[in-house]
């Protein structure tokens, strides 16, 4: 069966095994600051159980189960992504799996992003240990990273992973670097919120000078331009 299989009518069937299933979730437009890992705000954050799809039939998860690839069929059919119905809390267990397709499809960046998703949905279920182990795991696939924003995003893994002595490691690579000011802002409440060994949940907002503490909307007046300030933007 295609990738693209739609039938059924009105209503989108599985790719893999046919079965009907609902249409793609629509994220609503966040109207908060994003977490420092790039979590979306309210009221997108509450909405992350409906990110993903479960396939009734075949228990295959994606986004859109009416475009997944045949290639995602082994996977599905695997003992490893039928055991994570076992071994992990259950809120966690669809971007677990999706995490896997996208390892068989050969994405490690979107393996990594379902990863980090995975321990968001760890967090909201308070399943620390798990969130933690997610988050290391999503450093290590980060650790080639690149270029300011995906840098910053690894600094806040490895600082709510507890990873003391490489959130420091990066930070010192980061003052190396020629930053613009929201970068360096981000950068210097890190450094003070490691130094605390504080490895909980911050707010953009947070990290930023004043005035962009509040109303949150002031983030798209005063953010300094630059590569970090327009995906801040873009993310509100």
């Amino acid at each position: 069966m295609s990738g693209a299989a739609r039938t059924g009518g009105t209503r989108p069937t599985c790719a893999l095994c046919g079965a009907r299933v609902r249409p793609p979730f629509r994220t609503p437009q966040p109207e908060i600051a994003p977490d420092l890992d790039m979590r979306p705000g309210e009221p997108a954050r509450s909405t992350l159980p409906n990110w993903l799809q479960t396939c009734a039939g075949c228990s295959a998860v994606a986004p859109d189960l009416g475009v997944l690839p045949a290639e995602a069929k082994p996977v599905v059919e695997s003992a490893e992504y039928r055991a994570l119905a076992e071994t992990v809390p259950a809120e966690a267990i669809p971007f677990r799996r999706w995490s896997l397709i996208r390892r068989g499809l050969q994405d490690p960046a979107g393996e990594a992003e379902a990863l980090l998703q995975a321990a968001w949905a760890c967090d909201d279920a308070q399943a620390g240990a798990e969130a933690d182990a997610l988050r290391a795991a999503v450093a290590q696939a980060w650790e080639s990273a690149s270029g300011t924003a995906a840098l910053l995003r690894r600094l806040d893994v490895l600082r709510r992973s507890g990873d003391w002595a490489r959130a420091e490691h990066l930070v010192q690579t980061l003052n190396e670097q020629s930053l613009d000011a929201t970068a360096a802002s981000v950068v210097a409440f890190q450094r003070a919120r490691i130094a605390a060994r504080d490895a909980g949940r911050h707010l953009m907002s947070s990290a930023l000078p004043p005035p962009a503490h509040a109303p949150h909307v002031s983030h798209r007046r005063h953010t300094p331009v630059g590569f970090w300030g327009r995906l801040f933007r873009k993310g509100t």
